[in-house]
């Protein structure tokens, strides 16, 4: 079982290609919750995690859609809580719905609703580094059905 997996990326297409990697081994149900400081890069890997599960509509920008729902692999779900302020309006848009609804869902700003996330997830945190362009991305499967999965992500 992986208990964590640190990557170091150096560019924002290696973010991505992070991300990628990570989608390939999502399943339907799966939540990944996101989390970083504004321009860290949760949205680069967002989009990767989105190319990993086969999406290949572009995501439009968190400032305007708050959920965007494609198909892919399994239909997927990117869910961008940056401007709600509260778990209520989350709550009141349907996302504990979209939670248990089988698909695989995204989440960035996922601390806006920790009260209602599942406790089985893949929580990942990114993080500035020295350079520009570096980022730690840190991965942490919740349990070890979610963790056995991410073996070859941790191989790399």
């Amino acid at each position: 079982m992986v208990r964590l997996v640190k990557l170091l990326s150096v560019s924002p297409d290696h973010t991505a290609a992070i991300g990628e990697r990570l989608g390939k081994l999502l399943a339907a149900g799966d939540v990944v919750a996101i989390r970083g400081v504004l321009g860290s890069g949760k949205s680069v890997l967002a989009r990767g995690i989105m190319a990993g599960l086969g999406v290949v509509s572009k995501m439009p920008s968190p400032s305007f859609v708050i959920v965007a729902s494609y198909l892919g692999s399994s239909p997927v779900n990117h869910i961008d809580l940056y401007r709600l302020e509260t778990p209520e309006e989350a709550l009141s848009i349907g996302i504990e719905d979209m939670l248990y609804s089988g698909a695989v869902n995204v989440i960035e700003w996922p601390e806006k609703i920790t009260e209602i996330l599942p406790p089985s997830r893949i929580d990942v945190l990114v993080e500035l580094r020295d350079l520009p362009e570096e980022r730690l991305v840190t991965i942490v499967p919740s349990d070890e059905r979610v963790g056995a999965r991410l073996v070859p992500l941790a191989a790399e």
